[in-house]
């Protein structure tokens, strides 16, 4: 008997040594600040998915556009640096763009990206006589924090913000606006308890829940299965960082969303699969709901593979609620 004690004993010494060994290193994997472990991952978001030399080009021309117009825009308009503190004391930092209206938009940037990449959009937005706040994520760009968010903590401190917009304006008219992660941020937010002045939004690419995403990172990347490596890393996550992916559900906060949101999703999306913007749409029961498919378009690609496209169909979804 006492053999088998001690045996079972090493088995689960055995089994939790293991599971702190395999969470923590996908925790650090997924979840580390990029400055804290510059190896850890590229920027997947960055890379984009350009299989062919005419998506290519058609890109690079969009782009080399995109950026005439926003260095007229950064020319023109002087950012002003504002911080608030987030519930669980990170200091959050973000710039914003005054037009001297009463309607705002809040760009929200992607996976270990930073604001610097939503600029594109509020040069835009500002042409449409919007403000511009461009936070950085935790853990992102100037802001404080070790883990990321994956949108299930960023939709609290994005809540700060709409609070922070409301005490400045209190007749503010607010559009959220996020890319990929961001994108899945604004979904998430989109099920708070949200102020009337929070009147449309935009998700870019976003992604259906975070177990959904690694699941399919981890086959694409390492491929395993997601039992029981998810298991083990949501064990550690719980622990170290106050969430699990299966929780961090943009479709379970899309149950209680009623704000009017457009979805955007590029049809040719090998990160963050096209079906999960048809799973996120039909996951959006109340509310005034439109989806924007780009053709050719990879992640992330959506508005630089067509700009026009794009834009319009932005301009158009949010004026008809502002």
């Amino acid at each position: 008997m006492n053999k088998l004690i001690i045996t079972i004993m090493l088995i689960l010494i055995a089994a939790i040594a293991l599971t702190v060994a395999i969470g923590t290193y996908f925790l650090r994997f997924a979840l580390l600040r990029r400055d804290f472990d510059p190896a850890i991952m590229p920027d997947a978001e960055m890379e984009g998915s350009l299989p062919d030399t005419e998506r290519k080009s058609i890109i690079k021309a969009n782009r080399e556009k995109l950026d005439l117009l926003t260095g007229r825009f950064l020319e023109m308009n002087e950012a002003e640096e504002e911080s608030i503190t987030s519930a669980d004391g990170l200091r959050l930092e973000a710039e914003f763009y005054d037009a001297d209206s009463h309607l705002y938009v809040i760009l929200i940037h992607g996976y270990k990206g930073n604001r610097s990449q939503m600029r594109d959009l509020a040069a835009a937005y500002s042409s449409w006589g919007f403000n511009a706040l461009l936070p950085d994520n935790r853990a992102h760009g100037e802001s404080e924090g070790k883990w990321i968010g994956m949108g299930w903590l960023d939709k609290d401190d994005i809540r700060l913000w709409i609070d922070w917009i409301i005490a400045r304006d209190a007749e503010a008219r607010i559009v959220l606006h996020g890319i990929s992660m961001g994108g899945a941020t604004v979904m998430m937010t989109s099920g708070l308890d949200l102020p009337d002045n929070v009147v449309a939004a935009v998700e870019d690419c976003g992604y259906t829940s975070v177990y959904d995403i690694f699941r399919d990172e981890l086959k694409a990347l390492f491929h395993l299965p997601p039992f029981p490596i998810l298991n083990m890393f949501s064990a550690i996550s719980r622990i170290v960082t106050g969430y699990t992916p299966k929780e961090a559900s943009s479709l379970e906060m899309l149950a209680s969303s009623t704000i009017p949101m457009l979805f955007i999703h590029g049809d040719d999306d090998s990160f963050i699969g096209t079906y999960m913007v048809d799973i996120c749409y039909d996951a959006k029961t109340k509310g005034e709901k439109e989806k924007l498919l780009i053709p050719d378009a990879g992640h992330g690609e959506a508005y630089t593979r067509d700009p026009e496209t794009y834009f319009s169909t932005v301009r158009a979804f949010v004026e008809k609620y502002i």
